[in-house]
């Protein structure tokens, strides 16, 4: 390890040079600022954020209940309680809510939850006329097809649990650190109990309040998609899948000067895109569009459909999002438009974040399991009143996933999610004079010439409109005025001391987002959690040794400087992950794989060192053979499994087939990919190979640019058509589960993947069995069918059939090992009761218990065989 105490994977900077005599440097200079996988901004009228947020109220999924979300789920024991926090007045302050008074009884609330079924929901059409100013709903809330551009889910079970109420209380929020800018605002708090009758899945949530002492306007009912995840316990071991930078729709440079800034590889148009015209000789293709061939049009990010089912079937414990959901930087619903070819096309519905907000949501309801989400710089820009009216990124934001920041506990271990966007909404004294140290004068003045604002340095999340209709492309592209890194509260101005970091300079501690990253960190030590993490967009390491990149200014391909960053905060949150300890940082960004590492030591009182993990991008890469704009690279898109074993981290990727010591490599999205080999991973292998994980394979392509392989033996599919539930049920299933994750460096054995079966009810004493699996827990489902929910260990490189079949008839009854009341009693007259039972059954295992005040136990209590272990009862009558 260097001297310092750092270590890492060394970062090589990309050179670009081109002579500033010729024309085509300035159109590459543009094209460049244009559509650089970094940019978007521009300057607003208010420095404060809006509680009444961006987008119209037809549009907005955060409404009264405000915890758990979508994009902040809770992970809960079945058998304990959760705080759901509900505002009336949705962060708007002086609004009108009912008194405490009214609705302070648990009769006051109804709470639900229903299954949540990982579908890839369609639910907008943005070719219905409207005005974006009172946009129609089918805009934001089409109310179907329910299951989108998946035609054909594995099922489509759907059970209903009612949650008792227990208590409620008004007080500060607990969850959101700030509401639209404000902390400590008031919200109430419902506290819930999960039966221990409730499956172990993932659950949307549904609140209505029915109190009968209040006005018909206050009697309101909100829910939120795959909110809540039931779990039998916390434990000391698990698998976080990190993901980050899908930038769904999001134009990129793919391959050279073909000026494709659509980059529709595997990437359609979602439902509900209006249709246009075909000019795909001039690189934009027509909608409708069918671009892989397989009869099935508009079907929205394929790429990341299919990574997103490749995560499902791994079953981690949470996925955590890190950032650049979007690109948003043009309005892609009628894009393109204002320009010199095409005209004004269908109108102006506000910015592309309207649209691809929506369509990013719907697409990531395709996830079986919780997903914790964090902004990036994409995600997080203000377009209000300078280039467009409306649409600020951080506003749509919380009106959607959740708080800019936040923290939750799993077991014994905390984690934060952090907002490194942390401009002002305006730049409060207005821009300073920029002029980069190194550019060349010839090539600054002309580009200063096009674009004036590139001379200024504005410290804001605001930017600009470019028009590159003047150098004849026929695209107008929101540039931003800040992109990369900060982190306020009274930390490090940039550059305010050598490294090795120092504390906080003026001793007087932090505020804003720093203080309480460092207040929940002390809470977390406090508490004796044995492991921290934090997750955020910007990697504040990267690399060890010297200021961080992703807080500088940024030099675009080695052509120019910008006035990107030199944002503070970065040396101040290393001190802090430092200082209390915490275990590992995973950031995006970058779209490439790192790893840097720095010792607790001199701030920590423990040995031990902080990994940042940097994760390569979701979104397919530029592929490095382009005729100018070479970024030859080893990357490709993928994601990252993270895995903690007795509450310390693990394993976090591949060494690579060169052997990387750090083990940087990411898990690639599909089979084929080269890993660490030094190669260049060209678009042909996403065109012509499957994901790199396979279990719900249905298309093939009949298109010869996409030519990917046909289903062999039913590998990689069921050997049933789907949905299971609606084209059967069955009582023999067989699922041929792929894992191609075996290449020199880079092998993967999957343990704990998760396959459910929704099968055919079952009586007379028979029962299903597994094959290469074991049985997770089976229950009856609302709807008749026997859930056979099946966990399968998957090595790589490996076909498993995975099969739940009808095995027999058991007849016999289970053998009853121990049973007893209390301290052994038969009876009692206790109402408060210790029931301790051990049994088992060779054949069909046990399913079952009932407990009743009668012999002839009418009127049972009857619950799952695995719910019962240590369980307290009460006895009633």
């Amino acid at each position: 390890m260097p001297t310092g105490g750092f270590s890492g994977t060394p970062h090589r900077r990309e050179s670009f040079h081109l002579t500033s005599r010729s024309l085509l440097c300035v159109l590459l200079l543009a094209t460049l600022l244009g559509v650089s996988s970094s940019p978007g901004g521009k300057t607003c009228r208010a420095a404060e954020l809006n509680p009444t947020g961006s987008l119209p109220e037809v549009a907005k999924r955060i409404n009264e209940l405000i915890y758990p979300t979508f994009g902040f789920p809770a992970i809960v024991p079945r058998g304990s309680r959760l705080v759901i926090e509900w505002d009336w007045r949705k962060g708007v302050p002086g609004a009108p809510r009912p008194e405490m008074e009214s609705v302070n009884r648990p009769e006051d609330w109804e709470v639900l939850v229903t299954t949540s079924v990982a579908a890839n929901q369609q639910n907008y059409d943005g070719s219905v006329p409207g005005d974006p100013d009172d946009p129609p709903s089918e805009w934001y809330r089409l109310g179907g097809p329910s299951y989108g551009t998946y035609r054909n889910p594995v099922h489509t079970v759907v059970n209903t649990r009612r949650l008792t109420v227990v208590g409620v209380r008004r007080g500060p929020s607990r969850r959101w650190p700030e509401i639209f800018g404000q902390s400590g605002f008031e919200v109430d708090h419902i506290e819930v109990e999960v039966p221990l009758d409730v499956p172990l899945d993932l659950y949307d949530l549904h609140v209505r309040c029915l109190s009968e002492r209040v006005s018909s306007a206050f009697r309101l009912a909100d829910h939120q998609p795959h909110a809540l995840q039931v779990i039998k316990g916390y434990s000391d071991h698990l698998r976080i899948v990190h993901i980050t930078d899908t930038h769904v729709y999001g134009p990129e440079i793919r391959n050279g000067l073909n000026l494709d800034y659509n980059s529709f590889e595997l990437r359609e148009p979602r439902p509900g895109t209006p249709a246009r015209f075909d000019l795909s000789a001039f690189g934009y293709p027509g909608f409708p569009m069918d671009l892989d061939g397989d009869g099935k049009t508009n079907e929205g990010a394929i790429y990341l459909q299919e990574e997103l089912q490749a995560i499902n079937l791994m079953n981690p414990d949470f996925v955590v999002f890190t950032g650049d959901a979007v690109y948003a930087q043009k309005n892609f619903n009628t894009y393109p438009k204002d320009t010199w070819i095409w005209g004004d096309v269908n109108g102006d519905p506000g910015t592309e974040y309207r649209f691809e907000y929506t369509w990013w949501y719907d697409e990531l309801l395709a996830l079986n399991v919780p997903v914790f989400c964090v902004p990036g710089n994409h995600d997080g820009y203000c377009w209000d009143g300078h280039v467009v009216e409306h649409d600020d990124g951080q506003e749509i934001w919380q009106d959607l996933f959740g708080p800019l920041y936040y923290s939750w506990d799993y077991g014994d271990m905390t984690f934060l999610a952090v907002n490194t966007l942390d401009w002002e909404k305006l730049d409060p004294d207005g821009p300073e004079p920029f002029a980069p140290s190194d550019a060349n004068p010839i090539l600054w003045a002309l580009a200063t010439s096009l674009f004036p604002e590139m001379a200024r340095d504005y410290d804001d999340r605001n930017g600009y409109l470019a028009d590159f209709t003047n150098i004849f492309l026929p695209l107008k592209v929101i540039i931003p005025h800040k992109w990369h890194g900060q982190v306020r509260g009274d930390g490090d101005p940039w550059g305010w001391a050598p490294w090795p970091w120092g504390p906080d300079p003026d001793g007087d501690g932090f505020t804003g987002q720093l203080a309480w990253v460092e207040g929940e960190l002390r809470r977390a030590r406090e508490e004796g959690r044995r492991l921290k993490a934090v997750f955020m967009h910007h990697d504040p390491l990267r690399t060890a040794g010297s200021p961080p990149e992703a807080f500088a200014n940024a030099k675009e391909l080695g052509l120019v400087e910008l006035a990107a960053g030199e944002g503070e905060g970065s040396q101040a949150l290393m001190y802090l992950l430092r200082k209390y300890e915490v275990s590992f940082v995973a950031t995006g960004h970058t779209h490439s794989d790192a790893v840097n590492r720095v010792e607790w030591a001199p701030y920590g009182s423990s040995p031990g060192e902080v990994v940042c993990i940097n994760t390569t991008g979701a979104e397919i890469p530029v592929d490095g053979n382009s005729l100018l704009l070479d970024r030859t690279s080893q990357g490709y898109a993928g994601f990252r499994l993270i895995t903690i074993r007795d509450c310390r981290l693990s394993e976090w990727g591949f060494p690579g087939a060169e052997g990387n010591p750090d083990r940087k490599w990411s898990i690639p999205g599909w089979e084929g990919l080269a890993v660490g080999a030094g190669e260049v991973n060209e678009y042909t292998k996403y065109r012509r190979n499957r994901p790199v994980l396979q279990w719900m394979e249905q298309d093939n392509s009949t298109n010869p640019s996409y030519p990917r392989p046909p289903l062999r033996n039913g590998e990689g599919a069921f050997d049933k058509p789907l949905p299971l539930n609606l084209e059967g049920p069955f009582d023999d299933v067989t699922c041929k589960a792929r894992n191609t994750l075996r290449q020199p460096g880079a092998v993967m054995d999957l343990y704990g993947c998760r396959l459910e079966f929704p099968m055919r009810y079952l009586s007379g004493g028979a029962y299903y069995a597994v094959r290469n699996g074991r049985i997770l827990e089976q229950y009856d489902a609302d709807s008749g069918e026997r859930m056979v929910v099946v966990l399968a260990d998957l090595p790589g490189g490996s076909v498993l059939p995975i099969r739940v079949y009808a095995a027999g008839r058991d007849h016999g009854r289970p053998v009853v090992d121990e049973a007893r009341i209390g301290d052994g009693g038969g009876v009692t007259d206790r109402l408060v009761v210790q029931i301790t039972l051990r049994a088992h059954d060779q054949e069909a295992g046990l399913m079952d218990v009932r407990v009743s005040n009668r012999p002839d136990f009418s009127g049972a209590y009857t619950r799952q065989a695995e719910t019962m272990a240590g369980r307290s009862w009460t006895r009633r009558g």
